[in-house]
């Protein structure tokens, strides 16, 4: 197989389709940045549209005998990656939630490190929410949640009593509680509109 061979786009779905992984890594460098900037317009965000990009090819490879089949391939592409944003919206809309519930079960006591493996998808949209607490409430809100130190060894640490340890936590994990329900709406909205758009 020459290169000249490659640039041909059929020519090169029916050698992917055949196991060549030249031929698909030039599909797939002739298609990232276009894809990028697609996904990145409807995601906001460079993680989730470079985690799309990964997954759809991780597909198109585990499906390579398909390609072959394939009559518009730039349209499929694009296809794929809107039904994939879409259900990233969804499921990120889903985590936000689910971390709501997490948060108003979980006491003190309760928290610990498994829940950044639990709510990931979660945690860029939580330490964009903690970054607009008020700088006390913040610093607290970190010390707790993210040094897991008691409420007494922050009191002590910030010169602060206890009980307001207890409130400027309260306040953060409403705040927290309130923008994640108002971003899940916001996220299912978005994943609604992209369905109906055609």
């Amino acid at each position: 197989m020459t290169t000249k061979t490659l640039y041909d786009e059929k020519e090169l779905l029916i050698h992917a389709s055949n196991g060549s992984e030249e031929a698909f890594s030039l599909i797939f460098h002739t298609y990232k940045n276009k894809l990028y900037g697609y996904l990145f317009r409807i995601t906001e965000s460079s993680d989730v549209a470079e985690d799309i990009i990964q997954e759809i090819f991780l597909k198109l490879w585990k499906d390579k005998t398909d390609l072959v089949n394939i009559i518009s391939f730039d349209s499929y592409l694009f296809r794929m990656a809107k039904n994939y944003a879409i259900n990233s919206f969804k499921s990120r809309a889903r985590q936000a939630l689910l971390y709501v519930e997490y948060l108003e079960t979980q006491t003190e006591e309760d928290y610990s490190t498994d829940h950044k493996i639990q709510f990931e998808e979660t945690q860029f949209l939580l330490q964009q929410i903690v970054e607009t607490l008020p700088p006390q409430q913040k610093l607290v809100y970190q010390l707790s949640r993210e040094q897991y130190l008691k409420h007494d060894e922050i009191a002590e640490m910030l010169n602060i009593s206890p009980l307001t340890v207890k409130n400027h936590i309260i306040q953060a994990l409403n705040t927290i509680k309130k923008s994640l329900k108002y971003q899940a709406v916001i996220l299912m909205a978005l994943a609604f509109w992209y369905e109906l758009k055609k």
